[in-house]
């Protein structure tokens, strides 16, 4: 979702230039279809549009860990 707000907000035309992928690639993106992309790729596409991404991963004290997204 953030990476749709980002193009959106910054009304990108040439969001496929911007990330390196074809058009009908980010169309799909777009429209919250991001399943031929990686996790990692995914990441890359966020700091292609200038963002700083961190992930943490820490034990729990639960028999089950959480995911937590922050967005700042």
């Amino acid at each position: 979702m953030q990476i749709y707000r980002i193009v959106k907000a910054r009304k990108l035309a040439q969001a496929a230039a911007a990330l390196g992928i074809k058009q009908p690639n980010v169309s799909a993106l777009l429209r919250n279809r991001g399943g031929p992309f990686s996790v990692g790729r995914l990441l890359e596409f966020l700091t292609a549009l200038g963002q700083d991404v961190t992930v943490t991963v820490k034990p729990t004290k639960k028999a089950v860990g959480e995911l937590e997204v922050v967005e700042g």
